[in-house]
């Protein structure tokens, strides 16, 4: 564990963290991709930052397969690091030890996975808004770009007793779709919310379209 920040109220709420960085990066040589670097900084740095940036967060940061990697490098962050027991994990199984790892007074969740890029604190305050404005029936928030759902997404105590009680389907892909009727779909044209890298390709696309570069730190090249 690394030293925790304070938790965020906002709208009378406290608001927790989890950033989902477990996965083996199969895709990208068997690599972590939170390790990546924008502009010289790592992709979970520039994740931990936006978040920071937000107000005094408890932010947890579930780690997996490349543990001991990404770890050392989270040493001097505002972040609780928890680690997937089970070599083979889904995305699923992520966000439930994230959210367990919260601290109890923890209302809603706003959770993320770490390989997205562009996403800034502008970004997260954007969601974050949708969902304190959100109606009365809706649980969960997430941005969905022409049709294509994004991240992060943020949810309130309903979901968050629903996955203590032990529902594992939350956190799969197909979960949004399965509960409509309480979540907000919040329609927007911001690619920030789907641009993720989940392979060689995705970077150098990345690259190319962006025209900024998305480089290995020494000693994973």
């Amino acid at each position: 564990m690394v030293g925790a920040a304070p938790t965020m109220t906002d709208s009378s709420e406290v608001t927790g963290a989890v950033i989902l960085a477990a996965g083996a990066g199969s895709r990208l040589g068997h690599r972590p991709k939170c390790l990546l670097e924008l502009d010289g900084l790592s992709l979970i740095h520039r994740q931990i930052q936006a978040i920071s940036a937000l107000g005094n967060m408890e932010i947890v940061v579930v780690l997996g397969h490349h543990g001991h990697l990404i770890t050392p490098m989270l040493e001097e962050q505002p972040v609780i690091t928890v680690h997937q027991p089970e070599d083979q994990h889904r995305q699923s199984d992520s966000v439930h030890l994230g959210v367990a790892t919260l601290a109890p007074n923890v209302q809603n969740v706003l959770v993320c996975p770490s390989d997205l890029p562009l996403l800034d604190a502008e970004d997260y305050r954007a969601v974050l808004n949708m969902f304190f404005k959100r109606g009365p029936s809706a649980h969960f928030v997430g941005p969905e770009v022409g049709g294509i759902p994004g991240h992060p997404v943020v949810f309130d105590s309903q979901i968050i007793d629903q996955i203590a009680s032990g529902d594992k389907t939350f956190g799969s892909g197909a979960w949004r779709t399965a509960n409509r009727s309480h979540t907000l779909r919040w329609q927007t044209k911001n690619d920030h919310y789907i641009r993720d890298i989940d392979s060689e390709d995705d970077r150098h696309q990345f690259e190319l379209e962006t025209q900024r570069q998305l480089q290995w730190p020494k000693g994973l090249v």
